[in-house]
This record gives structure tokens, sequence and C-alpha cells, in this order.
């Protein structure tokens, strides 16, 4: 599966997921908001840790 095919398979899913009626969802994405604003570490370095652990363990979706 190219890159680009990927891609618009994940748009998808998230627009299915996004349409569901289950607040699971909806909590775990302001989750993932809520851990990268700004508090002891800046958004900046947490998102540079994210990338150097992504990086490092070959994850790169």
């Amino acid at each position: 599966m190219h890159v680009h095919e990927r891609n618009a398979e994940k748009r998808r899913v998230n627009g299915l997921i996004a349409k569901s009626p289950m607040k699971v969802f909806g909590a775990f994405g302001d989750l993932g908001r809520r851990v990268f604003d700004d508090g002891a570490l800046s958004k900046k370095q947490k998102e540079l840790t994210a990338l150097a652990i992504a990086v490092s363990q070959n994850c790169f979706d």
C-alpha cells in the first residue's frame, strides 16, 4: 500500500470514528491535545521528544 493510499484510508476511518456516538473517541482526542499543552515542558519539547521516540522505534505512522 502506498503512502497516499494509507493516508486516504486513515482519513476514511477517522471520519467514521468522528461520526460515532461513542464518547470515548472524543475523550481520547481531548486527552491527546491536553498532553501536548504547555506545562513543565513546552509543546515543542514534547513534540520533539515524541518524534525522537517514534524514529528510534521505527514508528512512522
